[in-house]
């Protein structure tokens, strides 16, 4: 079965698929991801059975704690031990879970954090070898990865989340996984139906990340009065053109790369190690293009990019001037 997006081949399984084992290992270093695996794992024991729950940090342990903690329970609880801080381990730790690796406790479920380094690789190897289940919480840096993330957390909430919304709401606050999915708790909770990229804007369309691609899609659509009013108020509130100009860029150069070629987004996505749903966007305004016109801009969107960043005393106005012309060729 092919790992699910988001998750890289050797890394594990989702932080949503992981259920209670003796041995658990969170490896990478998205805390927000580490954190949803270790609550996911809690609910899971709390729903079948009373639960004695014991945490440490591996780099202040005290030798023998985790004998302790995972030492049969006078009541029958269920044990959950929960562990953080595995990359600055002290030897202490490592000595005991050593031990523990080899003979976990059958009434017990450890679950351990270890956010990266070189530290404690003697442990994860034989937490490995002795068939710890291996949780993926390595940091989403693709936009497709953010954008499956967001999908699936409306799905979970049994909430609609349209293709637009979710690219949307990704280029607004993709930066961050936490505020990424803090937004997505506040429009499940403030909103009722299917969220659309409408309701995205309403509640973050002012976010730098939203505006220059808002001024970019607008300005190669060869909607003028749209790009240039988006990027006057944007300009007009403080944000910087930098950026702006930077996202133009990247838009031309998808387009340039898909514009003539005949084969599927999928096989795209792969050569060109973009997302199919960016190429399937950037084939639709390739429509608007001839190729001499693309080169052109491009050339003009590099002018600009030296302007705003100290060749020109009036960045504002290089900026404007290269949305109107990218605007105006993809008329034609």
């Amino acid at each position: 079965m092919a790992a699910p997006r988001g998750t890289s081949k050797n890394a594990g399984i989702s932080w949503r698929s992981v259920t209670p084992a003796p041995l658990i290992l969170l490896q990478g270093s998205e805390e927000l991801l580490a954190s949803r695996a270790f609550e996911t794992v809690r609910t899971a024991l709390r729903g079948s059975a009373e639960i004695e729950m014991t945490r440490f940090e591996a780099n202040s342990y005290e030798r023998g704690e985790l004998l302790l903690a995972s030492s049969p329970s006078l009541f029958s609880e269920t044990k959950l031990i929960e562990i953080r801080q595995l990359g600055t381990m002290n030897e202490d730790f490592l000595n005991d879970a050593l031990a523990y690796a080899k003979s976990p406790a059958p009434d017990a479920t450890l679950v351990m954090h270890h956010s990266g380094g070189v530290r404690g690789k003697k442990l994860l190897d034989a937490l490995k070898a002795a068939g710890a289940i291996v949780v993926d919480c390595q940091p989403l840096k693709k936009d497709a990865e953010k954008i499956d993330f967001v999908a699936q957390e409306f799905r979970a909430a049994k909430r609609k989340l349209t293709a637009e919304g979710s690219r949307a709401l990704v280029a607004a606050l993709g930066s961050d996984l936490s505020e990424l999915a803090a937004a997505c708790s506040q429009l499940l909770q403030d909103t009722t139906g299917a969220v659309d990229q409408d309701v995205v804007d309403k509640y973050y369309g002012g976010r730098v990340e939203a505006t220059g691609f808002k001024v970019a899609d607008a300005a190669l659509a060869g909607r003028a009065d749209v790009a240039l009013s988006t990027l006057r108020h944007a300009l007009a509130t403080g944000t910087d053109p930098v950026p702006i100009v930077a996202t133009l860029a990247m838009k031309l150069r998808q387009v340039a790369k898909v514009a003539g070629v005949r084969k599927s987004s999928g096989q795209l996505a792969s050569e060109l190690g973009m997302a199919p749903w960016q190429v399937q966007q950037a084939q639709e305004q390739a429509r608007n293009w001839k190729a001499e016109d693309l080169a052109r801009c491009i050339r003009l969107v590099a002018e600009a990019d030296a302007q705003v960043k100290g060749a020109s005393r009036d960045p504002e106005y290089a900026v404007e001037r290269a949305v109107m012309q990218i605007s105006l060729a993809a008329r034609h």
